[in-house]
């Protein structure tokens, strides 16, 4: 998100780069990065706190605008009861403004109350960290602490909002790679039907489920149904796979898409996922409405049925390419989303 975000504000002229505290093995592009493992990071002690705040007073001293991601800062010790210690530091030179992206606001039994099923509900998401009630905690003093310094907050995810203060804004993604981003041209599907899945967190995106449902699904139409299942690779061999694809499944419990989707929305792929309608309050009407015309929109107990109707009419996938590659260049072009944040930044 950062560093696609940065390239739309770049072409929009204006000075926007990425600093990312701890590199990963996803390998996006950035900048600067300022910790190359945990293990570093972990092992710095005095030695990277000083390296912090030396970052801390470089940037401040260079910088109009702090745009922080995921909801934390530079010093963030939020388990120890001292969360974002560097905020007030940003808020004596120029804006602050934050984008959430996930289980940086969303809470564990918030979302239980509110919905009949979620990733939430699964006490094995993310090994359990959130079932006792104390990581809910936590995020709702980062919330309320950048809710005090923040001059803008952005969501990327619809249902985050219920967690947020009401001033935030939805901000589509923007995806890093964008402009090298293929869109491949249109195959009719003859023989084999070729169906990816990117499980970057099995329980989160309901894995279990969209892979017992393609199980079954080989188990009825036999050879002509290929499932491709890419996990734990870098950025630049995952697109490979994707590109092999001839319709992609995103998720079926948080009630939106990710980066995952955009990308291959891009490749001209068609997507399943599932939307929660009520989420879609927060969009602006005209995105809430190209959403469920391009998205195959699935839940956890539609699967297996919406996957037959794909292999019995295969005009379906052509139908809703065509309806992913308008909306993803409508509502994912990095300098669209870069106009959003330049009107904030400069309001």
């Amino acid at each position: 998100m950062s560093w696609g975000l940065a390239q739309g504000e770049r072409a929009l002229g204006l000075q926007s780069d990425v600093l990312v505290l701890l590199d990963s093995w996803l390998q996006y592009p950035a900048d600067r990065v300022i910790f190359k493992s945990y293990q570093k990071l972990r092992m710095s002690n005095i030695f990277g706190l000083g390296t912090l705040i030396k970052e801390i007073y470089r940037i401040r001293n260079q910088y109009d605008v702090f745009h922080f991601n995921f909801g934390t800062s530079l010093i963030d010790l939020g388990k120890v009861g001292l969360p974002l210690l560097d905020l007030p530091f940003y808020k004596r030179r120029g804006k602050i403004v934050v984008t959430y992206n996930g289980c940086d606001a969303r809470q564990k039994y918030k979302t239980i109350q509110r919905v009949s099923f979620s990733a939430c509900h699964n006490d094995d998401c993310y090994n359990g960290r959130c079932n006792s009630g104390a990581r809910d905690k936590v995020r709702q003093r980062k919330i309320a602490k950048f809710d005090n310094y923040a001059d803008a907050i952005f969501a990327v995810n619809p249902d985050l909002i219920y967690f947020l203060p009401k001033r935030t804004k939805f901000l589509p993604y923007a995806i890093a790679n964008w402009a090298e981003i293929e869109t491949l041209p249109y195959k009719d599907v003859n023989r084999k039907l070729k169906i990816v899945h990117s499980p970057t967190n099995r329980v989160a995106k309901g894995s279990d489920t969209i892979i017992h449902s393609l199980d079954l699904l080989k188990k009825r139409y036999g050879d002509i149904v290929e499932v491709i299942l890419v996990e734990n690779v870098p950025r630049a061999k995952a697109s490979q796979a994707y590109a092999e694809a001839d319709l992609a499944i995103d998720q079926v419990l948080i009630g939106w898409y990710g980066g995952f989707a955009v990308e291959v929305m891009k490749m001209g792929k068609p997507v399943m996922a599932f939307i929660r309608k009520e989420d879609l309050q927060f969009l602006p009407e005209e995105m809430s409405r190209d959403c469920q015309k391009a998205i195959i929109q699935i839940d956890p107990f539609s699967i297996f049925e919406k996957l037959c109707e794909v292999i019995e009419n295969p005009s379906i996938l052509k139908k809703y390419r065509e309806a992913a590659l308008e909306y993803v260049h409508k509502w994912h072009d990095p300098v669209y989303v870069a106009e959003i944040t330049k009107n904030v930044y400069e309001s």
